[in-house]
């Protein structure tokens, strides 16, 4: 049995059990969430001090909860517990509360709120309803734009992350793990609430994006790559570097690999921090001098987006003597292997590659 179906068959037996559990206690009213990243990871029980939190569990969406979820001087970590105690009773059953909070608050539907012109912690609230709404087919659009609005708090990071991997089981874990590893963030959700959130995604450690969704585990070839080199795709920030999850720039999500001109321009910092090199960028000449093993080789015609500097990636590679694969987007820059398009076990690997990056990007 593979890597990815003992580990699923593992969660369905904990599932198993807990629902056994709850049949024969008579009080299964949160213990049937098995196997779903945003329902089962019950972070209120960490805040049931709190008045508020206890509120929201014994009494639901009331104008009072409502009131403190609106103010904009309460803590964002009390509100993700209140948010979540609202859902401490649910049944396998979708829920409105997006909407009526919207109602209590602006007065309209969510669908006639102009994003846009919302704080970040407002989007935060009404994203976190919405993701818990509908669990199993989640709407993450509003908690994605809340995270990037409020890019160092670790609450607003892991509720996204969690939204996340509902979505892409298979890589829960992995996406999890990037926040809770991440170091920038600041901690502003009670330890006992994290460490509930981590035992939960831990269930899946088992499967962290090495299957690609049709029972196929990832090859040697595959894991030799991804620990060799760095995977980039035009057109998005998410990244996998030396087999580690992270993004082009963690300060600035706009960074991202593009074409111009019919050249592949991508970031010079994050690929030769990642190989080792120093550089330089003359800014009026718009040229980049790299150091990378004792040599110097000046690149021309860098460009400056989104405050970075981007290079050809042909011209990057070639200043760190790497090997580069290109195809549709996927780029993949590798330190000493080389991948041959024309053999078919490096191909499969690279399709594999592909595959889980676009999980993780989603």
């Amino acid at each position: 049995m593979n890597t990815f179906m003992s580990s699923r068959l593992g969660k369905l037996i904990i599932a198993a059990a807990i629902m056994c559990a709850a049949f024969f206690t008579g009080s299964g009213s949160a213990l049937v969430h098995a196997d779903s990243p945003v329902t089962s990871t019950a972070i209120y029980k960490a805040y049931l001090d709190v008045k508020i939190v206890a509120e929201a569990e014994k009494t639901g969406l009331t104008r009072t909860v409502a009131d403190y979820l609106a103010l904009p001087a309460n803590p964002v970590d009390v509100k993700a517990a209140a948010i979540n105690a609202l859902y401490s009773d649910l049944a396998w059953s979708d829920r409105e509360h997006a909407e009526e909070y919207a109602q209590l608050v602006y007065g309209k539907s969510t669908a006639s709120l102009d994003i846009s012109a919302l704080s970040a912690q407002e989007m935060f609230v009404i994203g976190y309803l919405k993701v818990l709404d509908h669990y199993m087919e989640p709407d993450i659009t509003w908690i994605t734009a809340a995270q990037k609005a409020l890019p160092d708090s670790q609450t607003v990071a892991l509720i996204q992350a969690l939204a996340a991997a509902q979505q892409n089981m298979d890589c829960g874990w992995v996406i999890t793990e990037q926040v809770l590893n991440n170091t920038k963030l600041t901690k502003d959700m009670r330890p006992a609430a994290v460490d509930i959130i981590t035992d939960y995604m831990a269930l899946y450690k088992g499967s962290p994006c090495q299957s690609d969704g049709e029972g196929t585990t990832r090859s040697a070839l595959t894991d030799a790559i991804l620990e060799d080199g760095v995977v980039l795709t035009v057109g998005d920030s998410v990244v996998l570097a030396r087999n580690r999850l992270t993004r082009v720039d963690e300060d600035n999500y706009k960074v991202e690999p593009y074409i111009r001109n019919g050249r592949t321009m991508v970031p010079l910092k994050f690929i030769s921090a990642n190989f080792g090199a120093n550089i330089a960028v003359d800014l009026k000449k718009l040229e980049a001098t790299v150091l990378y093993m004792n040599q110097k080789t000046v690149i021309p015609d860098a460009e400056i987006l989104n405050g970075r500097t981007f290079v050809p990636l042909r011209a990057v590679a070639d200043a760190l003597k790497k090997h580069v694969y290109y195809d549709k987007g996927l780029i993949i820059i590798t330190d000493k292997m080389t991948i041959n398009p024309q053999d078919k076990q490096s191909t499969e690997a690279v399709e594999h590659i592909r595959r889980v990056l676009k999980l993780l990007q989603k």
